[in-house]
């Protein structure tokens, strides 16, 4: 486990202690959570930034991806029996 001494601006320290007081928990918890969320937002904005970027293979480029699947399906045991 990791312990960490951090150190808040008023303002921001303000905010937290508000919030924990509205909502309930600790500040301990509060961070904890918010660490969570954070973790949790940056991967699915590596995660949109994959999909965004992603590029076919170069033997892939020239080729029509609904052809090719409708070749693959026209062609497969499974699906034709």
């Amino acid at each position: 486990m990791l312990h960490a001494q951090i150190d808040f601006p008023d303002e921001i320290a303000n905010q937290v202690q508000a919030t924990i007081k509205k909502f309930g928990g600790s500040f301990e918890q509060f961070i904890q959570q918010a660490v969570v969320h954070e973790l949790q937002r940056q991967q699915a904005d590596n995660l949109h930034s994959f999909f965004t970027n992603l590029q076919p293979l170069e033997s892939f480029a020239d080729i029509d991806a609904e052809a090719y699947v409708d070749d693959i399906r026209s062609n497969s045991r499974l699906i034709n029996e």
